[in-house]
């Protein structure tokens, strides 16, 4: 293997998810990362970013950075998926907000949603991760108000091109979930649960999975550490993690390493492969003291 992608370990716990990371594992674009992460993983989350110097004009071409696939990058991705069994979650750019106070910007980051999904449409998304931003935890009760309301006019065009509400997961943030669920079930949306995101805010993770776990079709996993997160799996506590993987032993999602650092994730898989190891073990020696008693 060329030196610049050195090979992930081979996680080889026994599992009923899907093991995924994001498409910058290694320093370099979209397409080598996943060329040199398909054999490892079953799943590549597409890291989507396009972004504009403000005040610049939507429709305007220049003064744009983006990362978006071409056509024929979409086409080798395919190739891939099918060489390797691997399934694709696509993240949509954070850098506007679907709920922002700016009425401009919801639309753009709409249109920007729903041309990417276009594009990735051969891809057969797993999932499409959305976050719901433009609140605070501090936000008043008329603010929540009205971003809900703001949200809730834009969301009708994306389950459209999505085909299917659920495939729209919607990612816990820095606010309280609860304001999201109104949403959800007024339109079928899927779930995307971040627990790095529950840890570094101080939620009650056991809680949250039990209430959205059964509608959650991708979990983001990632080490956290003195309120940094995004961080290798041996930052964690490991009761902590034995813990939360007794918690989702039965998930068969997409649960994905979001982490963005080739070291990191290798540790972590390792760390993934120790700690899901010790889980089975002791869900199998219950399993023989029960039938035994029996």
């Amino acid at each position: 293997m060329d030196p610049s992608f050195p090979p992930l370990p081979q996680f080889d716990a026994p599992h009923f998810f899907r093991l995924g990371s994001p498409s910058y594992v290694y320093p370099d674009d979209i397409l080598p990362n996943v060329a040199a992460l398909a054999p490892y993983v079953d799943d590549i989350e597409l890291v989507l970013f396009e972004s504009r110097e403000k005040h610049v004009e939507r429709k305007r071409p220049g003064n744009v950075i983006s990362n978006i696939p071409s056509a024929e990058t979409i086409a080798h991705l395919a190739e891939l998926a099918q060489k390797h069994n691997l399934t694709y979650t696509v993240h949509f750019p954070i850098d506007r907000h679907l709920g922002s106070v700016d009425a401009d910007e919801r639309i753009a980051l709409q249109e920007q949603m729903l041309a990417i999904m276009q594009r990735t449409r051969p891809l057969r998304p797993f999932a499409y991760i959305l976050h719901l931003e433009g609140v605070t935890r501090n936000s008043t009760p008329a603010r929540v108000r009205t971003w809900i309301s703001d949200i809730a006019g834009l969301l009708p065009a994306l389950i459209a091109q999505a085909g299917d509400p659920a495939l729209l997961c919607v990612e816990n943030l820095n606010y309280p979930f609860a304001w999201c669920e109104g949403l959800l079930d007024r339109f079928g949306l899927g779930v995307c649960i971040d627990l790095g995101h529950l840890w570094v805010g101080g939620y009650n993770v056991k809680a949250h999975l039990k209430r959205h776990l059964p509608r959650t079709r991708v979990i983001h996993l990632h080490g956290v550490h003195d309120g940094h997160d995004h961080l290798a799996l041996t930052a964690l506590p490991p009761g902590r993690l034995r813990s939360t993987l007794n918690s989702i032993d039965k998930f068969t999602g997409v649960l994905t390493l979001e982490i963005f650092n080739y070291a990191q994730v290798r540790d972590s898989v390792i760390c993934l492969n120790q700690c899901n190891g010790t889980v089975v073990r002791r869900q199998n020696f219950a399993f023989r003291m029960l039938n035994s008693d029996s």
